[in-house]
């Protein structure tokens, strides 16, 4: 798994002590938020799209360009992404 070794991914995190299985979520938010078109492509291979939609729906937070990617692309709606819900219910005011 090529985007396991990225540092630009994991900075943050030993990728030697990094349990696909057990830090799945933390790993698919990670790779959609910041990883490149071929890092999604391993991502997919790796966990599938199945359980790739289901921790996009449990995500906290995705910045705006990463929730509308990946509602369009995994075809999930808006209002079923829990990041999406907690933006409506606190929204940040302009300045």
């Amino acid at each position: 798994m090529g985007f396991l070794e990225n540092k630009h991914l994991f900075w943050d995190t030993n990728t030697d002590t990094l349990d696909v299985q057990v830090n799945k979520q933390s790993i698919i938010e990670r790779v959609l938020e910041r990883g490149s078109w071929s890092e999604l492509k391993e991502l997919i291979q790796l966990y599938g799209r199945e359980q790739i939609c289901i921790a996009a729906k449990n995500a906290r937070w995705f910045s705006e360009h990463t929730m509308h990617f990946v509602s369009g692309y995994f075809e999930i709606p808006l209002e079923n992404m829990r990041c999406y819900k907690e933006k409506q219910l606190n929204p940040i005011p302009y300045l």
